[in-house]
C-alpha cells in the first residue's frame, strides 16, 4: 500500500527508515559494543498477533550489529509479519526493563529503549504502570513520533508538565520518557533533533545514579 508509512520503495526511505537513520545515527555512537536489540509490536507473527517479537525471529539472538543492522531487521521483517493492531507498548516497556535491570547488575550499564510509533496507542493504563515501575530502573524511553497523527497520547507519555501517575495512585520516581515528532525535524535541522533526542537523558541517568547511591567512573 503506497500510503502506508511502511512502504518499501527503491533507493528511497520510507518514513520509519529515516527515523531510524537519522534518529540512529546519534544515539547508536554512545553504545560500545554496538550490538542492538531490535524488536516489532503490533504485528501477527505466523497466526499470532504479537507485541513483542524480535526482528530477527530468534527469541535467543534479539541482537543485530550497528545502524546498519538495525535497518536490514526492519527491512527484512516486513516480509514476514502481517500489520496488525492493537497497539500495546507495555509488554515491550516491560521486556526492556527486565533487560535494564540485568544489563546493569552484569556491567553497570544503562539502557536507552527507542520506541517508534504512528501516534496510536490502546493500553494506556497498562503502558502507565509499566513506565511507572520502569522509573525505579536503569532505563530511559525515547519515542519517536513518525507520521502525522495525533501525538496526544505520547506528549502525555512524555510527563513534563504532569508526572505519570498510575490508577492506583502510585507516582513514578523520576521522568524517564522523552517524545520527539521526527516530521518537526523532517527539514535537516540535525543539531536540533539531536539536541531534542537526547535533551533530557544526561539528568535521567544522573538521577537514577542518585536514586542508587552509584558513582559513575
Amino acid at each position: 500500500n503506497p500510503q502506508s508509512l511502511h512502504y518499501i520503495r527503491d533507493n528511497v526511505m520510507n518514513q520509519y527508515q529515516s527515523c531510524i537513520y537519522n534518529v540512529g545515527s546519534i544515539v547508536c555512537p554512545y553504545d560500545s559494543d554496538q550490538l542492538f536489540p531490535v524488536y516489532g509490536f503490533g504485528g501477527k507473527v505466523g497466526k499470532e498477533v504479537s507485541h513483542c517479537f524480535p526482528l530477527t525471529f530468534d527469541p535467543n539472538n534479539p541482537n543485530v550489529q550497528g545502524l546498519q543492522g538495525i535497518l536490514t531487521a526492519y527491512r527484512n521483517s516486513l516480509a514476514n509479519v502481517q500489520l496488525s493492531g492493537p497497539t500495546f507498548f507495555a509488554p515491550i516497556i516491560s521486556a526492556a526493563t527486565q533487560l535494564a535491570r540485568a544489563s546493569f547488575e552484569t556491567s553497570r550499564t544503562y539502557t536507552i529503549l527507542m520506541i517508534l510509533t504512528d501516534g496510536i496507542i490502546n493500553d494506556m493504563p497498562q503502558t502507565i504502570e509499566a513506565i511507572v515501575d520502569a522509573a525505579e530502573t536503569p532505563l530511559s524511553i525515547i519515542i519517536i513520533g513518525v507520521g502525522n497523527a495525533d501525538f496526544g497520547a505520547m506528549d502525555a507519555l512524555d510527563g513534563d508538565e504532569k508526572g505519570l501517575q498510575t490508577r492506583s495512585g502510585k507516582k513514578a520516581r523520576r521522568d524517564i520518557v522523552q517524545f520527539v515528532p521526527f516530521n518537526k525535524f523532517s527539514g535537516g535541522n540535525d543539531a536540533l533533533l539531536a539536541s531534542s533526542v537526547l535533551a533530557e537523558i544526561p539528568k535521567q541517568v544522573s538521577d537514577y545514579c542518585q536514586f542508587v547511591g552509584f558513582v559513575p567512573t
